[in-house]
């Protein structure tokens, strides 16, 4: 069975860019105060999402 393709509100869309844009800020101040490169940033969120969504459950 597949499951069904979200379609994201307006306000929703506002919303994660919002979101969007403060998490981008962190990773550039956590690159300029530290030697983090953006693979350290990429695999740092995704490490984030993974212990978010496998605890959705």
């Amino acid at each position: 069975m597949e499951a069904a393709q979200w379609k994201p509100t307006e306000q929703e869309r506002e919303i994660m860019e919002a979101i969007w844009i403060q998490v981008k800020g962190a990773c550039e101040k956590l690159k300029e105060d530290t030697n983090a490169t953006d693979q350290h940033v990429k695999k740092m969120l995704l490490e984030m999402a993974d212990r978010y969504y496998s605890s959705e459950e």
